[in-house]
């Protein structure tokens, strides 16, 4: 059957509508005339593939990467990077006004990347026996289909060449992919790299590698840390296992971050655009206003936002979960030299209220993970009268539903959509909030 693509939907995928019911269909752009074969039928919605696009959009463009149809880690790359950018805008846009009804007039422009291919600073990805050779690749969603990943378009040029290197090392010791019911094996390669200096953790079965094999990887120019990760729970997210092996070379990976000199171990998060993520932290510094008595900043990381508006507060505390980033953040705030700037490892929300009900809170920023923020989290702020928040997100539809709540209290003041992931539907967002006096 035909149906006209009306929107993106949130994975990327076009919209369209057959007897008012929405069907999704990868690989195909707003505007496009499509011939399909509908492939799940449910009540409230459908998921079909297209047999033929009928006619073309005109921002759609023959993507750069070969295998960008099978991978699916890149599925705005089928467009103009004009029409990636109207794409991820009108996304943010549609999320805001159906969960907050808040005015369109108040989302800027998008700051767009000068950089859309070659930027993403770390990998995490499975690995998968191929032709009886350990590789790295993806896992289609919902499926076991493995695809390969000879070259990523999207990784730096050192990463990629760090990752080939590496899996050269361990099919030369005849390492084999995770075997779920053994337990052994290899899951997947995390590396991490910046200013050419990389960090490896190997994800696998409870067995060590051997010294021979940890003696070649450290050899390999500029990988600089090593680590194993022991993970054998078969259901998870997770990436990493609850045991993490230190093997070689630095404990921490340092870097040079705009001003600030950052150290950072393998399970702590960054942003994965290191240039866009200059801007980013540029962004959320311009909307905390001046002279602020205390800062608080709720999952905090590795504290790089906390350090990178500490001229603003006489004193900044942030607040993570995760003991590996607050042990790598006040060891960033010492190497910085900065004394006002601490970090607490607790939930957000827990000391969130221990603290606003001890101290009067000037600015909250929170980032937190795409689920948004928690009922807990929501509650604290309203009863807390904190003066100004800056919301930092990665998910329009959460931030949509956590901004409708918000506005009880609270009044969005700015909306700045952050590109961070180039031939992604994905947006980063920043969102000034001040307290309705």
């Amino acid at each position: 059957m035909k149906v006209t693509i009306i929107k993106t939907g949130i994975n990327g995928e076009g919209i369209g509508y057959i007897d008012r019911v929405p069907v999704f269909v990868p690989g195909v752009l707003v505007g496009e005339l499509v011939d399909i074969t509908v492939v799940e039928k449910q009540k409230r919605f459908m998921h079909a593939k297209v047999n033929r696009i009928l006619k073309k959009s005109p921002l759609r463009v023959q993507p750069k990467c070969k295998i960008q149809h099978k991978c699916g880690g890149c599925p705005m790359m089928i467009a103009t990077y004009e029409g990636q950018l109207q794409a991820k805008r009108d996304l943010l846009k549609q999320s805001l006004i159906k969960y907050a009804h808040v005015n369109p007039r108040l989302i800027q422009k998008i700051i767009p990347c000068m950089k859309t291919l070659s930027y993403r600073n770390q990998c995490k990805l499975p690995c998968a026996m191929v032709d009886g050779r350990l590789t790295t690749g993806m896992y289609l969603p919902n499926s076991n289909y493995f695809c390969e990943i000879y070259h990523c378009q999207i990784h730096a040029p050192g990463l990629e060449e760090m990752r080939k290197q590496v899996l050269e090392v361990l099919n030369r010791y005849h390492y084999m992919a995770y075997d779920y019911h053994q337990k052994q094996g290899i899951r997947s390669l995390i590396i991490r790299g910046f200013q050419n200096r990389y960090q490896l953790c190997i994800v696998s079965g409870e067995h060590p590698l051997s010294q021979e094999c940890v003696d070649e990887l450290m050899r390999i120019p500029h990988l600089v840390s090593l680590w194993q990760s022991y993970h054998t729970i078969k259901k998870t997210q997770e990436m990493f296992g609850n045991k993490m092996i230190h093997l070689g070379g630095e404990r921490r990976l340092e870097f040079s971050f705009d001003s600030l000199t950052l150290r950072i171990s393998p399970r702590s998060f960054f942003q994965l655009h290191s240039e866009q993520a200059i801007r980013l932290y540029q962004t959320i510094a311009s909307m905390v206003p001046q002279h602020n008595d205390l800062i608080v900043e709720a999952y905090s990381g590795i504290g790089a936002i906390s350090l990178f508006v500490k001229d603003k507060a006489k004193e900044v505390i942030g607040i993570e979960s995760i003991k590996d980033a607050v042990v790598n953040a006040n060891e960033n705030a010492k190497l910085n030299g900065v004394e006002h700037v601490s970090f607490l490892c607790a939930d957000a929300a827990d000391k969130l209220t221990y603290l606003s009900k001890k101290r009067s809170i000037d600015t909250l920023i929170v980032d937190p993970p795409r689920s948004g923020l928690s009922e807990e989290m929501l509650y604290c702020i309203l009863k807390s009268k904190i003066k100004h928040i800056v919301y930092v997100s990665c998910n329009p539809a959460t931030l949509g539903k956590n901004l409708f709540y918000l506005q009880e209290k609270y009044q969005v003041v700015k909306v700045q959509p952050i590109d961070m992931f180039p031939n992604t539907p994905l947006v980063e967002t920043v969102v000034m909030l001040s307290y309705k006096k």
